[in-house]
């Protein structure tokens, strides 16, 4: 989109172009932060769900002065030529929907109020603009619709893209982001060519599949916009900034942290909230990409200390190869008490051998028990079994 952005400023300028984008990503402020870095001077709205049943990005479609598609393959060589000098004539007739998708959607807006196709849709508006609606009640209609549609690719998508939402909000619940990932694999399952769908899973999944990094920029954007710079309410996280990469079983191993000034006493101070992503690689190699988040058990019993990077050590069986054993996150000091600290990490076991995953290690930090009170270094071991792979459609061609 930069280049449209740059090559079109005459016709804008001319008023003869109007640009408006609409952009799948999960995370509006990512977009944000994106188009003030690049200077986009128009419209960008939010389709987190994909209600334009857009199966590839960028997609550009062009429509005329009488609210008509045109042509949803620009080139840019000739659509001054084709479209901007052509002069249309208006429609006789109201048009069909564009998609078969669209259609589902205008119907289901007209639908019998109360009806399960009317409550699908209202849960999607309350979702996309949520002042004054009813979230929890949106999810159930959600979950509903997707349970009762199990071969609807685009219901089973959509209450992934939903979970995810209340995984990223004060309201979260114990489960939402792996909640999301199971959603999120259903709908591929069912549309395996559908590009949306799979990039969304290797977004967050293993860096062997991975095709591409996917958010390497924002740390750029951040330094050319210093304060100017919105802030992010989900930091982009290891698997979403790294691009392809095998583990290299011969690398150094990790240099263990000391824990000798640790106190151990306190063994219920952290809660661990764990999400798996497998994927199954070329000749039948396997990865998982660990997603651990991290963060007080509850009931304000004990604070984050900010003063101080939090630590994780992981340890894998025999015969996974592993990412790493250490891994460090800065707490950004937003609430002492809530504050979730989030890790990923990827191991990949041998083909045939991981029924399940078993992940142990331990959690050093700094934290105190009230805002005031003295900060001490703390030590909490965990212990968790993962579900295993299953036969998800994942393997590459």
């Amino acid at each position: 989109m930069p280049v449209w952005h740059e090559r079109t400023k005459a016709l804008r300028a001319s008023g003869k172009l109007k640009i408006i984008g609409i952009t799948q990503e999960q995370h509006a402020d990512r977009c944000q932060l994106f188009a003030r870095w690049k200077g986009l001077d128009w419209p960008i709205l939010w389709d987190p769900f994909n209600l334009t049943s857009t199966t590839v990005v960028p997609r550009i479609t062009l429509i005329d002065e009488h609210g008509i598609v045109r042509s949803t393959r620009a080139s840019f060589a000739s659509f001054e030529d084709s479209f901007i000098d052509e002069t249309y004539p208006a429609p006789a007739k109201p048009t069909a929907a564009a998609t078969p998708e669209a259609g589902t959607l205008i119907e289901a807006s007209r639908a019998k109020e109360g009806s399960p196709a009317r409550r699908y849709y209202e849960a999607l508006s309350a979702l996309l603009w949520p002042a004054g609606r009813d979230g929890e009640r949106a999810m159930l209609d959600l979950q509903a619709y997707a349970k009762d549609h199990p071969e609807d690719a685009a219901a089973q998508w959509r209450l992934g893209v939903a979970y995810r939402m209340r995984h990223d909000s004060r309201e979260r619940s114990l489960g939402d982001f792996q909640h999301a990932i199971d959603a999120w694999r259903r709908g591929m399952e069912l549309d395996p060519s559908h590009y949306i769908y799979r990039r969304r899973i290797e977004q967050y999944g293993p860096l062997l599949t991975k095709p591409y990094p996917f958010y390497p920029w924002v740390a750029a954007a951040r330094k050319a916009l210093g304060t100017q710079a919105p802030p992010l309410a989900a930091e982009p996280t290891g698997t979403e900034l790294a691009g392809p990469k095998r583990l290299d079983r011969d690398a150094p191993a990790d240099k263990v942290p000391d824990t000798q000034k640790a106190d151990p006493s306190v063994k219920d101070g952290l809660r661990f909230e764990p999400t798996v992503v497998w994927l199954t690689g070329r000749k039948g190699r396997m990865a998982a990409r660990v997603h651990l988040h991290v963060m007080p058990a509850g009931n304000r019993v004990l604070l984050w200390d900010a003063s101080a990077p939090v630590i994780l050590h992981i340890e894998t069986p025999e015969g996974f190869e592993r990412e790493g054993s250490r891994y460090e996150r800065r707490l950004l000091g937003r609430d002492p008490a809530e504050e979730v600290v989030p890790f990923d990490l990827e191991v990949h076991p041998e083909s045939g051998k991981a029924s399940s995953l078993e992940v142990s290690g331990y959690v050093l930090y700094r934290a105190r028990s009230e805002p005031r009170g003295p900060s001490r270094l703390l030590m909490q071991r965990f212990d968790l079994t993962l579900p295993g792979p299953a036969d998800d459609g994942s393997k590459d061609d």
